[in-house]
């Protein structure tokens, strides 16, 4: 009975570090996104900016 207690055990804590370890590779592949699309963002920001400047540059 123990043993195979013991084994249940043992499976279960195997299954929780595989998850783990795949809620580490998700939230890593996550926060690669939010980095990538902050920066995308950013540029595209700096693009309507530098786009206004010149139309403004080009009125005057």
């Amino acid at each position: 009975m123990d043993d195979a207690l013991f084994a249940r055990a043992a499976r279960a804590i195997e299954a929780s570090r595989t998850l783990r370890a795949q809620h580490r590779v998700v939230a890593d592949q996550i926060d690669d996104a939010k980095r990538e699309a902050r920066r995308v963002m950013m540029e595209s920001a700096m693009l309507r900016s530098e786009i206004k400047a010149f139309r403004d540059n080009r009125e005057e």
